[in-house]
């Protein structure tokens, strides 16, 4: 006698399969593990895409201005970089009418809050921080610019001329745009930075900010001046 085996055999293909149609206790939390795991790394990866998004931005306004500021003095200056020091070496061209309007914020750096407005400004006027030639406050940006009175700049070398960084400074304490580092840019428009942890023998117990100005103790930063 034959016996026909294909319906046990169907029974056990719909069992199996209705197995596998749902997860397993074991699997579910398998899942759920390297969900956690995908959304640790996100928490970790996030900030620190951010902070790199906002150097290469700043870079690239850096890079901006030194163009800018060559084409400002080559078109309305004769060649002559103006001889002044710190932020109103860079806002000559404000004050001239060469940059105005949203042109304004390249003054900025992404990786701050800052903000061009006076904070006397009822009115909030993007700007507004930047018209008083007399009494410029240098939170008002970014950067710190040449001191061209005391470091008179090279003209037959200003590829090795710095001319604005990060300033690292807000509201009368220190603070860094970008962790460890700051940004440079040279007249010829090539970028640079510093780096905290090569003056860490030569900086205060503590302080997490490379200071510009002076009392530099790199010689490229001391040439510059963020009031």
């Amino acid at each position: 006698m034959t016996t026909n085996r294909a319906p046990c055999a169907t029974r056990r293909a719909t069992r199996r399969a209705g197995l596998r149609g749902g997860f397993t206790l074991v699997e579910l939390l398998a899942a759920m593990a390297i969900l956690s795991l995908l959304a640790g790394l996100a928490i970790t990866m996030i900030p620190k895409a951010l902070a790199m998004g906002h150097e290469t931005a700043c870079k690239e306004q850096l890079r901006s201005t030194a163009t800018t500021m060559k084409i400002w003095v080559d078109t309305r200056r004769d060649g002559k970089w103006p001889r002044e020091r710190g932020i109103k070496f860079l806002l000559g061209m404000v004050k001239d009418g060469f940059i105005e309007g949203r042109a304004l914020n390249s003054f900025v750096c992404p990786g701050t809050d800052d903000e061009t407005i006076d904070p006397n400004d009822p009115a909030k006027t993007p700007g507004s921080g930047l018209t008083d030639w007399d009494n410029l406050n240098p939170d008002c940006i970014s950067y710190a610019g040449r001191d061209n009175v005391a470091h008179a700049l090279n003209k037959a070398k200003l590829d090795n001329e710095v001319i604005a960084s990060d300033d690292n400074w807000f509201g009368q304490e220190g603070r860094p745009n970008h962790g460890d580092v700051v940004l440079v840019v040279y007249a010829d428009s090539s970028i640079g930075q510093k780096k905290l942890s090569d003056y860490k023998d030569q900086i205060p117990e503590g302080q997490d900010w490379l200071p510009v100005g002076p009392e530099s103790p790199d010689e490229d930063l001391k040439k510059l001046a963020f009031d």
